[in-house]
């Protein structure tokens, strides 16, 4: 019993020391790659917070902006995803072949997250269908 009672403490505090590499930053803090893109896309929306999650194999930012929006960044300051459910995410971030499909295809809803992979997008609209997409722009997946 006290053995199972250390093991368990030993991953709460684990847990605990692991979630205690997020720290709040600035958004000057954030990678160039990051500042950049939110210059080009956010610039008139104020930013709320910053934060940095630094694990030992991989870092990660996330932005939120006052608008309700929340940006994930890798460690490079690539974004990974966008998502606002109130105000919607902009097309502007996905290839022209993605805007077309869902605009021909779903023309009430918008885009409320937009994940960025190594290999494909995921879309998420507001009538809760999800979509992917491969980096090219073709459907590879639906879900409703």
């Amino acid at each position: 019993m006290k053995r199972i009672f250390a093991i368990l403490s030993i991953i709460l505090v684990s847990a605990f020391v692991a979630k205690a590499d997020e720290r709040p930053i600035e958004l000057k803090q954030m990678p160039k790659n990051a500042q950049q893109f939110v210059a080009q896309h956010f610039a008139s929306v104020p930013v709320m917070y910053a934060t940095v999650d630094r694990e030992p194999l991989d870092t990660d930012y996330e932005l939120r902006l006052e608008d309700g929006t929340k940006i994930d960044f890798d460690g490079s300051g690539r974004w990974t995803s966008v998502s606002n459910k109130r105000a919607g995410v902009s097309p502007k971030l996905l290839p022209d072949t993605i805007t077309s499909y869902v605009t021909k295809n779903y023309p009430q809803a918008h885009y409320i997250k937009i994940e960025r992979e190594s290999k494909s997008y995921e879309v998420k609209l507001s009538n809760g269908i999800e979509l992917e997409f491969s980096l090219s722009g073709k459907l590879i997946g639906f879900e409703d």
